[in-house]
């Protein structure tokens, strides 16, 4: 979506923000499903599988806090140089796509887990 002005970009900032705060609960609430879905793995492959979520799952929370401090940042060089300056609309564009691949792969990681428990029967 191309943002044209300060107000537009202040909200979809706005908007990751939040959407990235929901990711953190649920990474945490997926981090005590899988706790308490670890003693049902009995077989190698499944408790190979649990450190794997786990990892992953302790990777994606670091990226959302990564992400909100490099949002953080943005909003801060927008108020110091304005929302026309060509570099912060090319920091701001690179961003976005950073998003929609971080929404990407932690969609791929839900099916993955989702996968996970329904193996566990």
């Amino acid at each position: 979506m191309p943002v044209k002005n300060f107000d537009e970009l202040h909200q979809q900032h706005q908007n990751w923000k939040l959407d990235l705060l929901k990711t953190e609960k649920e990474i945490k609430a997926l981090q005590d499903e899988l706790t308490d879905l670890s003693p049902k793995a009995s077989s190698t492959d499944q408790r190979i599988q649990v450190e794997h979520l786990q990892n992953a799952l302790i990777r994606q929370k670091v990226v959302v806090n990564d992400k909100l401090q490099e949002i953080t940042k943005i909003d801060k060089l927008m108020s110091e140089e304005g929302a026309n300056s060509e570099a912060l609309l090319k920091l701001d564009h690179l961003q976005q796509e950073d998003m929609e691949q971080f929404d990407r792969l932690f969609s791929e990681l839900r099916k993955e887990f989702k996968t996970f428990r329904q193996s566990l029967g």
